[in-house]
């Protein structure tokens, strides 16, 4: 047997995975498999094996910004939320990729550590932010980023210009590689200033809308903000099933016990909407894993 194939087998996995337990949705098929690593070796480990035997398979952080497929998915997932662990390296923090943005924060007020206030209340993996260069409309985890650590069938130190880093996009979006740590540059600061800034931000999206959601659904166009351009089509408060375009705010759209075709339907339908009245093609953020049924053309 293999080297890589005794090694997986201490590599904690699920058989029959459940997407819906493990995205903020709450929605989504089964998988075949999944593999839980908990350090940068079994990642690897299990990223290689995946690809030897010619496996299908995605990578899931905090299930943040995606839309899941109701049908079964063939194949395995690596979900890095066992992979976590914050280490000050110098000049800049190591963030391993599964590390949630809750626990940095906590991170940077014991030790003193600014500049990352503003992710507070964002219920993600620092990858995944990474991968879709998340934040605010005011700053992007890209200001933080020095490099990023990824394996793709080989070890890579991406730096900062070379993640390519646009509107809500990265290198690592487009490529299929495994996200193993985060290096963030840093400044210090009093934990009681640290924890004033987390709660200013906090108080900032106390507005957010409740529910079942992936957070924004669309990119905001250059020097507009799809939300307004989705209200002012008088699209708040749609439905289809148990999906609803948010009252409180446009840009969101809310699983009220539906299913994923339901959002799907709806996110296809709001675009579909917006450029019949407007002219303009709406683009997605959320990212879709699995199969979908594309009956509505925009």
């Amino acid at each position: 047997m293999h080297r890589h194939e005794i090694a997986v087998k201490s590599v904690k996995a699920e058989v029959n995975f459940d997407f819906s337990k493990h995205t903020t949705y709450g929605l989504g098929g089964i998988a075949k498999i999944a593999y839980f690593p908990s350090n940068e070796e079994e990642a690897v480990t299990v990223y290689k094996y995946l690809k030897k035997h010619g496996e299908k398979f995605v990578i899931l952080g905090k299930g943040s910004n995606l839309l899941v497929s109701d049908k079964y998915f063939d194949g395995a997932v690596i979900c890095t939320k066992y992979l976590q662990g914050i280490e000050i390296d110098g000049n800049c923090l190591k963030i391993l990729s599964g590390t949630t943005v809750q626990q940095l924060l906590s991170f940077c007020v014991k030790n003193g550590i600014t500049g990352f206030e503003y992710l507070a209340a964002i219920p993600a993996s620092i990858g995944g932010l990474a991968v879709m260069n998340g934040g605010t409309s005011d700053k992007r985890i890209a200001s933080n980023i020095l490099s990023i650590k990824v394996f793709d069938g080989k070890m890579r130190e991406l730096s900062n210009k070379n993640c390519n880093f646009g509107n809500k996009h990265s290198t690592m979006s487009d490529i299929n590689a495994l996200i193993l740590a985060v290096y963030a540059g840093f400044e210090w600061e009093k934990p009681e200033k640290v924890e004033g800034n987390i709660s200013y931000y906090l108080c900032q999206r106390k507005g957010q809308p409740r529910g079942k959601s992936c957070g924004c659904v669309f990119k905001n166009p250059e020097g507009l903000s799809a939300g307004k351009i989705i209200d002012d089509a008088g699209l708040k408060g749609m439905k289809i099933g148990g999906a609803e375009v948010s009252r409180e705010h446009a840009n969101f759209i809310i699983n009220n016990g539906g299913s994923s075709s339901d959002v799907y339907s709806l996110i296809k339908a709001v675009k579909k909407s917006v450029y019949e009245k407007t002219g303009i093609n709406l683009e997605e953020e959320v990212i879709y894993i699995g199969e979908f049924n594309d009956e509505l053309n925009c």
